[in-house]
């Protein structure tokens, strides 16, 4: 399934984030056609002729975008926090996916602590806020499951994404700081901002 010059490509991340935006588009020309649950494409065609969507995990999306391959993306923050080197512009913030990266562990984590093991899947983040609160972090780099990492003693503490705290609380965790708040954002390859301006212009304002 080859794309044309005049389609535009939105890179969707699977998962919660796809759920809550579906409403969002629902009923607009932007509208997904296909239905992701009973298909394996990963480009799904919408009710507008010159866009199609791209469903892939979150963490590629910025790539995707920043190649060209997909022309907007929307994606969490946490995600473009880790991948600020590369190259998009950031369009909306669109107020879902909202939840806080923070920094977790026993109660009395930072009482003269000067070096610590880091659990998580956001070491740039995770190096540059133990820096500012002047803690040498040694990051155990954990894509899933951080929680259970401090138990065992594989790290003193995880910094990952927060939402209701219960699951810190069922692992004996308390949420000591809170480093960022985290919500959805669409981003735009820079290119697409000048070829495909009016496109772009008409999808933000249906997520406003």
């Amino acid at each position: 399934m080859s794309i044309n010059k005049q389609e535009l490509v939105l890179a969707l991340p699977k998962g919660r984030v796809f759920d809550d935006l579906l409403p969002l588009l629902e009923g607009t020309e932007f509208a997904i056609k296909d239905n992701p649950k009973n298909t394996r494409k990963l480009l799904l065609n919408t009710k507008s002729k010159y866009v199609r969507v791209l469903l892939i995990r979150g963490w590629d999306v910025p790539t995707y975008v920043t190649s060209g391959a997909a022309n907007l993306g929307i994606v969490g923050k946490d995600i473009l926090l880790e991948k600020e080197s590369e190259e998009y512009i950031e369009l909306l913030d669109l107020g879902i996916g909202q939840c806080r990266l923070s920094l977790a562990g026993k109660k009395n984590l930072l009482e003269g602590s000067t070096r610590m093991k880091i659990a998580t899947k956001y070491p740039k983040s995770s190096i540059r806020f133990m820096e500012s609160i002047g803690i040498q972090s040694e990051i155990i780099y954990l894509h899933g499951s951080q929680e259970i990492a401090p138990a065992l003693n594989l790290s003193d503490a995880i910094i990952d994404l927060v939402d209701s705290g219960n699951t810190l609380k069922e692992n004996g965790l308390y949420e000591i700081q809170v480093i960022r708040e985290i919500s959805t954002r669409l981003i735009a390859n820079k290119a697409a901002l000048k070829t495909k301006s009016s496109i772009v212009q008409e999808i933000k304002e249906v997520l406003s």
